[in-house]
């Protein structure tokens, strides 16, 4: 009888034994995702739901987000940064949060003169909730941002905190000048070895004999194969890699794209130890 455990103990041997680099941002972005899955298990998805509507409306139609991780997202702009070809860790050095930036700025500048008004807004908007309700939105973007440090002594401080990291006219005007972002001192940011903790809970989830969550018996999509095939530890950061053990199909996919991957490094002629373009 087929064993997926022997499967997956396979899998994670060979995990280890690859050298691809990996994609330090994947980490963090796994990280940032089973933090932000911790801090909301205090809500009802109801709750969750109206937390959402609420940011969409302050964003307005042509800038609303499909979940709170997508609005409160420490990674834009930052397609250039380092952190997407280096390999796996447990430190990153992130852009400023724009409601640290708003205290740097000029009071007579634009950056200034929109955080005011988006703050008024936001003011306007959430009048309909408690304080409480407010500083739980606060919480639940600081988790989201992955921000360690910042303290709220009441509404007015998550109201800011909120207002500013969710402005969808604030990240306009990142996107157009950057410059005060970069002015401002980066964030250090520490945390856990996901890769290491993926395992871990791979292992012990298999000891424990688990029912299988629906999830699990998803077959992945096509994009996600071709990324496992470059780097196959890509697959313990989507949570999802017992479905590998169970799915033949998904096997299949993975070897050939994997095969497809080694022939073309075969293939390709380096140069200095680099592919040469």
């Amino acid at each position: 009888m087929h064993n997926p455990t022997t499967d997956i103990e396979q899998m994670i041997q060979e995990l280890n034994a690859f050298q691809l680099p990996g994609p330090l941002m994947e980490s963090f972005d796994a990280y940032r995702e089973d933090t932000l899955r911790t801090t909301t298990k205090e809500f009802t998805s109801s709750q969750l739901n109206w937390y959402l509507d609420l940011l969409n409306r302050f964003r307005g139609p042509d800038d609303r987000k499909d979940s709170l991780l997508e609005v409160f997202d420490p990674e834009m702009y930052t397609v250039n940064h380092p952190a997407w070809d280096a390999p796996p860790g447990t430190r990153i050095q992130m852009p400023a949060l724009t409601s640290e930036v708003a205290r740097l700025a000029d009071r007579n500048s634009e950056f200034a003169d929109l955080a005011r008004e988006e703050i008024r807004e936001f003011y306007a908007l959430a009048e309909s909730f408690t304080n409480e309700e407010v500083l739980g939105l606060a919480r639940i973007a600081q988790a989201a941002l992955v921000d360690q440090k910042t303290a709220f002594h009441g509404r007015h401080d998550a109201i800011r905190y909120v207002a500013l990291n969710a402005s969808a006219l604030l990240e306009d005007l990142w996107a157009a000048d950057d410059s005060l972002w970069l002015r401002a001192p980066a964030r250090q940011i520490e945390f856990e070895d996901m890769l290491a903790k993926r395992q871990i809970n791979l292992r012990r989830s298999e000891a424990t004999q688990p029912v299988f969550e629906e999830k699990d018996f998803t077959c992945y999509a096509e994009d996600e194969i071709r990324a496992f095939a470059f780097d196959i530890r890509k697959l313990l950061l989507t949570g999802r890699a017992r479905h590998l053990a169970i799915c033949p199909r998904c096997q299949r996919r993975l070897e050939h794209w994997t095969g497809l991957v080694e022939r073309f490094d075969q293939a390709t002629p380096l140069h200095d130890g680099k592919a040469d373009a």
